[in-house]
């Protein structure tokens, strides 16, 4: 009785492991997605995966400068296509990245509404974005990771004063150009 009842378990336990698997699986084909995915699971994120299903959006790496060459040193955007198909696009300069700091980039768009950002979402999504480094970047050894510096900075930041955060975007002239009012 004892053995069957391992075996049950053993057999949820893959049950489970697989229906995860499953889950992220839509919204990725990539390996490494699934991987950031699955550090947003395990952090209990439900809020962005509600966002990734009410938008339907799929990510993927992509060579941004393919959008425009404007976007080569952009971390990630969303998207949507001419088949009205909404995107995430994580540059794919940060395919090596630690899977922690790609969850959080996916965080950070999955708070944005298409077609077009406003200030206030802005703030929104990079704010999603620090708490979420908070809850994931403490196993993350590779400091010297670009993407990694940038979760390390936004997480200081709003610890320091989540008011810097909007000071920061609002400062910006990419969002003083791009961002609707």
């Amino acid at each position: 009785m004892r053995k069957m009842l391992l075996v049950l378990m053993f057999i949820m336990f893959l049950s489970v492991n697989q229906a995860v698997a499953a889950n992220v699986s839509k919204y990725s084909d990539d390996y490494k997605v699934q991987s950031a995915l699955e550090v947003l699971n395990k952090i209990g994120s439900e809020d962005v995966f509600a966002r990734l299903d009410k938008t339907q959006s799929k990510i993927m790496f992509y060579d941004l400068t393919m959008i425009d060459y404007s976007y080569a040193n952009h971390y990630a955007v969303a998207s949507t296509d001419e088949n009205g198909e909404n995107f995430i696009l994580i540059n794919s300069k940060f395919q090596n990245s630690p899977k922690e700091a790609i969850a959080c980039l996916i965080a950070h768009e999955s708070v944005h509404v298409l077609p077009q950002a406003t200030m206030a979402e802005e703030v929104q999504a990079t704010t999603v974005e620090a708490q979420t480094w908070l809850k994931v970047g403490g196993n993350v050894t590779n400091t010297n990771d670009k993407l990694v510096q940038r979760e390390m900075k936004l997480a200081s930041n709003y610890q320091a004063d989540n008011n810097r955060i909007a000071q920061a975007i609002a400062s910006n002239s990419f969002y003083q150009t791009q961002l609707a009012k």
